[in-house]
């Protein structure tokens, strides 16, 4: 726990004695969709110092919400993942992203790329019970995602290697601007900000399975 303690019992307050550090809520985001190792942290919150970010996790760390695990084979890498406790708080982050959202236009400020793919859980408007699912990989630099769309939700995995009807690589600039303004894939695709294979048709009805007004 930080040394800054609010030092009231309400669950709240002692919930952000935990996360309610800089930062803290943060790293909690860029792990909900699986571990990190610290340069990849810090590539993803350029502007938090490697200091404090060193900080932050020793103090989560402390809290049980993350722990730090050995990722490989074929290469060793020590990173970071979220403990049960950790995972726990994907729901607050969600409304929080809901709720700040409504406070301000989403054209503006960097977002990183698991903060894009939290979003597209926060702006999820499911379809017709009777549709059927829709799987999409978006790919973002090294980073691919697998995005399922269901009457019953929306769920994103990292990395993950089941069949999609339709995979997507572009930055985020690009991903937003198809699902909060009038882009639609063909333009994105033949202004070159966009490299797609699969079902081009899927694709776009997948970027339409969000609304910024939710």
């Amino acid at each position: 726990m930080s040394q800054r303690s609010y030092g009231d019992g309400c669950g709240t307050a002692l919930a952000l004695d935990v996360v309610g550090e800089r930062w803290a809520l943060h790293v909690v985001r860029e792990l909900v969709f699986g571990p990190k190792r610290f340069r990849d942290l810090r590539n993803a919150l350029p502007n938090a110092s490697q200091n404090v970010l060193s900080q932050r996790l020793r103090e989560l760390e402390d809290e049980g919400v993350v722990r730090r695990v050995e990722l490989g084979p074929p290469v060793s890498a020590r990173a970071y993942e979220l403990t049960d406790s950790g995972r726990a708080l994907e729901p607050v982050l969600i409304e929080l992203s809901r709720w700040g959202a409504r406070r301000a236009t989403l054209d503006g400020a960097e977002m990183s790329t698991d903060a894009f793919m939290l979003l597209l859980k926060v702006f999820y408007r499911p379809p017709a019970p009777e549709t059927p699912a829709l799987a999409v990989r978006l790919v973002v630099g090294v980073d691919a995602f697998e995005v399922t769309a269901t009457p019953s939700g929306v769920t994103v995995v990292r990395g993950g290697q089941a069949e999609v009807h339709a995979t997507v690589r572009a930055d985020v600039r690009t991903l937003r601007a198809l699902i909060f303004t009038g882009l639609t894939v063909a333009a994105a695709a033949d202004a070159g900000d966009v490299q797609l294979s699969g079902d081009a048709d899927a694709a776009q009805r997948f970027f339409r399975l969000f609304d910024k007004e939710r």
